[in-house]
């Protein structure tokens, strides 16, 4: 009786299987990461959808918007007669609570959380108190799932607001949307040669000035309303999508802080990821991750003369692109290399004067 033979792989054939099978995996995996990727861009854009009913449902209660940022007193000691309130955090720099207490209370998306159903956590804010008062530690640590864009891999590092300082405690949950409040140069119109400046209340930055505002939606202590939008609001981005901060010393992306960078953008002319970001922490993070690999990461930023958060532009991990929220509630994709003029018109309620100046 004849003997049957089973005949197996050979080793060749196994290692040609193995090839195909990984080029295979080679080619689906691409396809895999766009599909993910494209899940997580709906509910980004999602997010800043539920954002523009909360706004426009405030606006009908109010009839107003929600200011960028609620700050108290008058003047900027600290600024040098150079800077507003509103740009000096006294709580990095150790002033606060050590010298005085912190001046900065609630900010738009505090002011809109009962609008975006989180009445409960709304609640838990003690608004009679600085936003960095221990009556707010465990509120302004909360995770907000409607303020977080899930392609971004930094959302979950917390912003330890005085660790520059050296002292933990002073946490921060993250975010990624932001109020624009304008593409302005980092001037004030009172100022000679300073057409496409900010707007404040007085000229005396140091003892009186209660406010400040740009050409975008709202500032500080400011407010803004519908009708004061002459382009029409399907032509003004209220909201801008950002990064949250890379290092728990970095404030942007952080929801519950009326800083720019934090939660607003401002001085951002160029567009979007094409400059640099003017936070408080720009020092100590070049020093830790040099200039290069903030660059490399997507993340640049730049010193001021007195440590401040000035300026910052809109930031997406979605390649080539960021989300912004308009006026009339609709969400719209921005390529990264939108024209300038297109982008200023976007943000500003007034283009042509800021243009007509020469790009800020």
């Amino acid at each position: 009786m004849p003997v049957r033979k089973i005949r197996g792989f050979t080793i060749v054939e196994l290692l040609v299987s193995m090839a195909v099978i990984g080029i295979l995996v080679a080619l689906l995996l691409p396809a895999v990461q766009m599909s993910r990727e494209a899940a997580r861009r709906v509910t980004c854009r999602n997010n800043l959808r539920q954002i523009g009913v909360a706004l426009h449902n405030y606006h009908d209660a109010h009839r107003l918007l929600p200011p960028g940022s609620i700050w108290s007193g008058r003047g900027e000691p600290f600024g040098a007669g150079l800077l507003p309130l509103g740009a000096f955090d006294r709580v990095p720099l150790g002033i606060s609570p050590a010298s005085e207490p912190d001046r900065l209370y609630a900010n738009w998306v505090m002011l809109l959380l009962p609008q975006l159903e989180q009445t409960p956590l709304y609640e838990a804010f003690d608004l009679n108190h600085p936003v960095d008062d221990d009556a707010n530690r465990v509120a302004r640590r909360t995770g907000l799932a409607v303020m977080k864009c899930p392609s971004d891999t930094f959302g979950d590092t917390v912003y330890e607001r005085a660790l520059q300082d050296g002292t933990r405690g002073h946490t921060y949950a993250r975010g990624n949307y932001a109020l624009n409040i304008g593409p302005n140069a980092p001037c004030f119109l009172f100022q000679p040669n300073c057409p496409q400046g900010f707007h404040t209340g007085t000229n005396d930055l140091v003892n009186t000035n209660a406010t400040l505002w740009g050409s975008g939606v709202g500032g500080f202590n400011v407010s803004a309303r519908f009708r004061d939008f002459p382009g029409g609001l399907s032509n003004m981005v209220v909201v801008d999508e950002i990064r949250a901060g890379i290092d728990p010393i970095d404030p942007r992306g952080t929801w519950a802080l009326g800083m720019v960078g934090a939660s607003m953008t401002a001085v951002h002319a160029l567009g979007p990821m094409r400059q640099e970001d003017g936070i408080v922490a720009c020092t100590p993070l070049t020093l830790s991750l040099s200039k290069t690999a903030l660059e490399r990461m997507g993340m640049p930023c730049t010193d001021s003369p007195i440590p401040s958060d000035f300026a910052a532009t809109a930031r997406s991990l979605h390649p080539g692109l960021v989300h912004a929220l308009r006026l009339d509630g609709s969400v719209h994709t921005v390529s990264e290399s939108v024209d300038t003029e297109v982008w200023i018109r976007l943000h500003a309620r007034d283009p042509d004067v800021l243009l007509s100046a020469g790009n800020p």
